[in-house]
């Protein structure tokens, strides 16, 4: 594909594939890392952000034992830089899962859907966005029958975690801590057009607001997981200042646990087996005296279930699995859904296009002060909170954000190239839905461990779903593009109709629907397979205290045990759960250990 950036820029955007594929020597693990047949405390399978932080919190115990299993490796320098973003999914550093085709979205093709793979889970390659929610979502979920998990028992577990930077924000000791491992703050660059969205946005009457405070509704420069405009992994706050410290710690990388083991009679957790990722014939077996916690996110936890004996009869019996607990595992499948490609046209002086001098300027910045445009996401370092016709403003479910966009004419054809974030020609509007009725599950074909789950995302299968996203999108065009700020700057949105769906009326009902069917894109928001609820829920698959029903020793602790899914970014609420579950296993078994 033609580079139709700086020659300068071009030159170092070929070079990533290489550098994002290298491996280090920590990388290239050695199968002698772990003795088949140890024993430990606490094993726990995935350091993404829950399995880091439980890590951390439970190895607070200098008695405990505990071990960390990671199927990725460690990360690279080059992943902190904010703008690199786009470049880091579809590496060693995700799980590059598709989905069951549904025409619904993605044009009725197999969707991409990334997660992290490595030391810090999705905390490696996402968008770096803490927003923890809504507080009226953790209320239902305690609603539902979860005690603890309401708002106010929340905000205890979310401030642990917090390292709130901004002056401002910070300044709320109500909603926010200084004294927490993993850093929050806003990028230390602000884009000159981030500044005219959030005019334009202050002109239609939204304030300013802290997403993570009292109010949502509002628009704000969004709260980043990073320090000094570099990515802080939930991996870089947990594990690495604590790793050659804690002797009673033990990280091994590059190992896929493969089944939980458990004891059939008595129905007890007693261990994992394991294979190596780069010797998948070299396998073993670790034990545990205490618990085993699965904390491998939405797709890999119900499925390591499955594998294990935990898991619907329908789908165990006929893979020759034995059942040991007949649970709904994998299903309540949630995401959330994003449409975009409302792009807004920029004039010449709107643009960032550098030339080579500008670039070189740029890169020397970043590498010696960890300023200038590559410390930020350009347009999408903006976020607006707004509600559809189902919701009011202390509760809204639309998110509108922005996605930088290079699009150019190249061979009589209209192409987008991909560069860092920071540049870009196009503005591309994008409709979020935060708040989905929409269900889907998760399941297995095959009892091959190294095989993908299959994944039935059944997103916008419920109609209020796609009606509040018409109402995004009709906010977009009858209010937002209207902006008299918006205008004076020159930033107008493209009323060309979208190709496939040029017979039905612009802006109808029936055009945005064909629009959304071609224009859902991944969110990696990937949530509730294995419910959290109580004995008496017919779907739950982990109670209250995170232990899966009928299960001894055994516990999920992910984005996966959320009943319901936050309307926010899922990061946060990962932490969240990593805090809460080492609190509750400590109170499950320090009185037994003094």
């Amino acid at each position: 594909m033609a580079c139709p950036m700086s020659a300068t820029l071009c030159t170092i955007l070929s070079l990533l594939p290489y550098n994002l594929e290298y491996q280090t020597p920590a990388d290239l693990a050695s199968p002698k890392q772990l003795h088949d047949g140890d024993v430990y405390d606490f094993i726990i399978v995935g350091a993404g952000p829950a399995g880091s932080v439980l890590a951390n919190r439970l190895s607070e115990i200098p008695s405990w034992k505990v071990l960390l299993l990671e199927s990725g490796g460690e990360e690279l320098k080059l992943g902190e830089i904010p703008s690199f973003q786009p470049f880091l999914s579809q590496t060693r550093f995700t799980w590059n899962y598709t989905t069951v085709p549904d025409d619904r979205i993605c044009a009725g093709a197999p969707c991409l859907w990334v997660t992290g793979r490595g030391l810090g889970g999705g905390s490696l390659h996402n968008n770096m966005v803490y927003n923890r929610g809504n507080r009226h979502t953790f209320d239902e979920w305690e609603q539902m029958g979860n005690a603890g998990w309401g708002y106010e028992e929340m905000i205890y577990y979310f401030r642990k975690s917090e390292n709130n930077q901004d002056p401002l924000i910070s300044r709320d000791k109500i909603y926010h801590s200084t004294k927490g491992p993993q850093t929050v703050s806003q990028f230390p660059y602000v884009d000159k057009n981030v500044k005219k969205i959030i005019e334009a946005f202050h002109e239609l009457g939204y304030p300013d607001t802290d997403i993570n405070g009292v109010n949502q509704t509002g628009v704000c420069l969004m709260q980043h997981l990073q320090k000094d405009g570099a990515r802080q992994s939930s991996a870089k706050s947990f594990l690495y200042p604590i790793r050659e410290k804690r002797t009673n710690l033990k990280i091994v990388t590059n190992v896929r646990v493969t089944r939980v083991i458990i004891n059939p009679q008595t129905k007890e957790a007693e261990g994992v087996e394991y294979a190596w990722e780069n010797k998948r014939d070299v396998k073993g077996k670790m034990f545990a005296r205490k618990e085993v916690i699965i904390s491998t996110g939405s797709m890999a936890s119900p499925q390591l279930l499955m594998l294990s004996g935990v898991g619907p009869n329908k789908t165990l019996v006929p893979l020759g699995i034995d059942v040991i607990q007949n649970l709904p595992v994998g299903q309540n499948y949630q995401n959330h859904i994003e449409s975009g490609s409302l792009n807004f046209t920029l004039n010449d002086t709107n643009t960032m296009m550098p030339n080579d001098e500008e670039t070189l300027r740029d890169f020397l910045d970043y590498f010696t002060k960890r300023r200038g445009p590559l410390a930020s996401e350009g347009f999408f370092d903006v976020s607006a909170y707004i509600s559809s016709r189902y919701t009011d403003s202390s509760y809204p479910d639309i998110q509108i954000y922005f996605y930088p966009r290079v699009i150019y004419e190249s061979d009589n054809e209209r192409k987008e190239y991909l560069p860092p974030m920071c540049y870009y020609n196009t503005l591309s509007a994008v409709v979020f839905l935060m708040t989905v009725e929409s269900r889907g599950y998760v399941t297995i074909n095959t009892t091959d461990p190294f095989s993908y789950p299959l994944i039935y995302p059944n997103l916008l299968s419920e109609e209020k779903d796609m009606n509040a996203l018409i109402d995004g999108y009709n906010f977009l065009l009858n209010n937002f593009s209207k902006s008299g700020v918006l205008i004076k700057n020159g930033i107008i949105l493209d009323r060309t109709p979208l190709e496939q769906c040029k017979q039905y009326q612009y802006a109808s009902d029936d055009y945005w629907r064909c629009h959304v069917s071609y224009n859902t894109a991944p969110v990696f928001h990937f949530s509730g397979s294995c419910k959290m609820g109580p004995s008496d829920d017919p779907t739950a698959v982990v109670d209250p205290q995170l232990r899966v029903h009928g299960i001894k020793n055994l516990r999920a602790a992910d984005s996966s045990i959320q009943p319901k899914i936050v309307n926010g970014n899922t990061n946060a609420i990962a932490l969240a759960i990593g805090e809460k579950a080492g609190e509750l296993i400590k109170k499950s078994w320090i009185k037994n250990d003094i």
